[in-house]
């Protein structure tokens, strides 16, 4: 029997982990053939470039021309372009971004190598992982595992965010916009050669989006207004040395609901930034060297809430070699030191101790055998020692080429989750208005995490196949099955309220179909498909709440089509159409949506776009608050996301 307070608990953990371009690049993706797309170089599989027809994984890229042409108005809402990634808008602020079900706390996200996802929940603080969007390069997504290559999280997808290189992006280019629900958007990117083999970007940006509605058509209370400003600079030291020095800074003040009552709550305040430095020396045409280091800190205060104050540092290095003829090995080690402040009581959501530095040590080879041009075996291994813990996370690739235009592939991996602050330390402290939403007694501190808390662990079969023909038709399958050990649950005992500890298993599979078709050189249909099932088992776990979450919180069907139509010369039309099976446990029905942008280019160098987001529905709720299992606590309305309409502005010039 689930414990009486755990709908409104998970409400309340909830608040801590959602918290949680107008001119084409240089290489403008959209004016390559099918074909030339399929020899795109990407990174995330192997760690070094290779075209994306022979990578030996379920791996999709978004180019930035994708992003523009989508309308998309942060990374999270670019993701929606990939087949097995769902996105779920939880409210005006938030989204929650999966892979292959089971939540946000396993996906490895980057930002030109940066570890964006926090060690308080293992999930992305997607509300302020941003940048200024005509910047990025490309999206490479993996689903399913990485672990071999990037370690603890990467346990059902890597998403890696690509920005191009300043020397890509000379001239200035400015947006402005707005319209119903995105108030106000704007910001620009100005990027030049500061000298011999040096090149510099700077960017600002900024956006304020009104608070959506609830089921009730309450007023939800979280707008929000962010600002966030950065720079890039890319050096050619000497013959194949290059240095990339970047950073960013982003402020941000959201409108909260107050935990008790249908009213608006204490702004929460938010800030951090970052700083980054990569070297790369390309010692010869068969080995590379690279050394990054990055330091990463951020302030979230929401009042009555939870704080956390994180300063992340990391450092790296890596070797990739040319072993004989047939061999390719890479190699790097990894160290990150966390450390945080936490805050306490009157905030709801404490951590005991308040404050904990946590330590990674972390290193990978790998090795690739070429058999033949067309056959090709990959397998390596990634060991982290967290905690005292050590993690071993092996996987073995092998991908054939075996006709002309067709492509197979197959992998076995482990992947592991390693446990966070909320799994080790979360507490929840009892003030009097925590006390009549939860029933616990004033003053008390209940004790959820529990220390001892094992990884969760992941055994990954898949299998893929990529077929093109010469110009006009790609298709793309990747199927899985995947075993899950050691979940988190929460338990009824000890009492009064019970605590995490590892009694769920789960076995999930699946798969997910994309398609490209040109059938005429101004017509690119682009449909996708997927498909999920998920088997939660209990064991000897009293937590019936979680397991049924785990079944019945993804859906098992979605399905899109993005397309580009441009028969004129300038004017362009894009839409993406979205299907979403219903989320029972969230008691949220199935929905279909249509995004739509139109661009207009009166000039070489402006654009004026029309965009409108959820066009089908006034309002529908992507993600809802779980039911309670208490008679005293009843569901609180979901969020609902509004139909959304405004007008973009980008105009460049040298």
């Amino acid at each position: 029997m689930s414990s009486p307070m755990r709908g409104p608990l998970a409400s309340l953990l909830l608040a801590v982990s959602a918290g949680a371009q107008a001119v084409p690049s240089t290489e403008d993706l959209t004016a390559l053939s099918l074909q030339e797309l399929l020899d795109v170089q990407v990174t995330s599989v192997s760690k070094h470039a290779e075209p994306l027809r022979h990578a030996a994984a379920a791996i999709s890229v978004v180019s930035g021309d994708d992003i523009r042409r989508a309308g998309a108005r942060t990374i999270a809402e670019a993701l929606r372009l990939i087949p097995g990634i769902q996105v779920y808008r939880t409210n005006a602020q938030a989204y929650t971004v999966t892979s292959r079900g089971f939540g946000g706390d396993k996906l490895e996200v980057l930002l030109d190598g940066r570890s964006a996802y926090s060690p308080l929940t293992s999930t992305v603080f997607w509300d302020t992982l941003d940048t200024f969007m005509p910047d990025i390069d490309r999206i490479e997504v993996i689903r399913g595992p990485g672990a071999t290559l990037w370690g603890a999280n990467a346990v059902n997808g890597v998403i890696n965010i690509v920005t191009k290189r300043a020397v890509e992006t000379p001239g200035t280019l400015v947006h402005a916009g707005g319209g119903k629900e995105e108030i106000a958007r704007g910001g620009f990117s100005t990027g030049s050669k500061i000298g011999e083999g040096v090149y510099g970007r700077l960017y600002a940006k900024g956006f304020e989006r009104d608070s959506s509605q609830q089921r009730d058509d309450s007023d939800t209370f979280d707008g929000q207004r962010q600002g966030q400003a950065g720079f890039r600079t890319d050096w050619s030291l000497a013959e194949a040395h290059d240095l990339t020095v970047s950073g960013d800074y982003h402020h941000s003040r959201q409108t909260t609901k107050a935990l008790t009552a249908n009213e608006r709550g204490e702004d929460a305040k938010i800030s951090g930034g970052n700083v980054l430095a990569r070297w790369t020396w390309d010692v010869s045409a068969d080995s590379e060297l690279s050394v990054q280091t990055y330091y990463d800190f951020y302030r979230r205060l929401l009042p009555g809430v939870f704080e956390d104050q994180r300063g992340t540092g990391d450092l790296q290095a890596q070797h990739r070699f040319e072993w004989g003829k047939s061999n390719t090995v890479t190699w790097g080690l990894n160290y990150r030191a966390s450390h945080d402040e936490t805050g306490g009581p009157p905030a709801a959501i404490i951590f005991k101790p308040a404050s904990r530095t946590l330590e990674r040590f972390s290193a990978f080879g790998q090795l690739q055998h070429r058999f033949s041009e067309d056959l090709e075996l990959t397998a390596g291994s990634k060991f982290e020692v967290a905690e005292g813990e050590t993690e071993v996370q092996p996987g073995i690739r092998a991908g054939w080429a075996f006709a002309d235009h067709a492509f197979t592939w197959a992998a076995v991996s482990r992947a592991v989750r390693l446990p966070n602050r909320l799994d080790n330390d979360v507490a929840i402290f009892c003030s009097p208005g925590i006390a009549a939403l939860i029933g616990c007694t004033q003053g008390e501190t209940l004790a959820i995490g529990n220390p001892d808390l094992d990884s969760e662990k992941l055994i990954a079969y898949e299998w893929g196949l990529r077929w093109w023909t010469q110009r006009a038709l790609t298709l793309d399958l990747s199927t899985f099955y995947n075993r899950y050990t050691d979940l988190r649950s929460t338990e009824t005992s000890p009492p009064p309220f019970g605590s995490f500890d590892n009694k769920l298993e789960a076995d999930s599979y699946g798969g997910e179909l994309a398609v490209a078709w040109a059938p005429l050189d101004w017509l690119r249909l682009r449909p996708f498909y997927g498909l999920l099932f998920i088997d939660a088992e209990r064991a000897d776990s009293s937590d019936a709440y979680t397991s049924e979450n785990l079944e019945e919180g993804s859906p098992e069907q979605s399905a899109g089509l993005h397309f580009g139509i441009g028969p004129w010369s300038n004017v362009t039309m894009d839409g993406l159409l979205r299907h979403v099976d219903r989320l029972e446990r969230q008691q949220v029905p199935a929905y279909t949506e249509l995004n739509l942008r139109v661009g207009w280019r009166p000039l070489p160098s402006l654009e004026l776009a029309l965009v409108g987001t959820d066009l089908f529905d006034e309002a529908h709720p992507e993600a809802g608050t779980n039911p309670s299992t208490s008679n005293s606590n009843p569901p609180q309305p979901a969020t609902e996301v509004e139909r959304a309409i405004w007008l973009d502005l980008f105009w460049e010039w040298e």
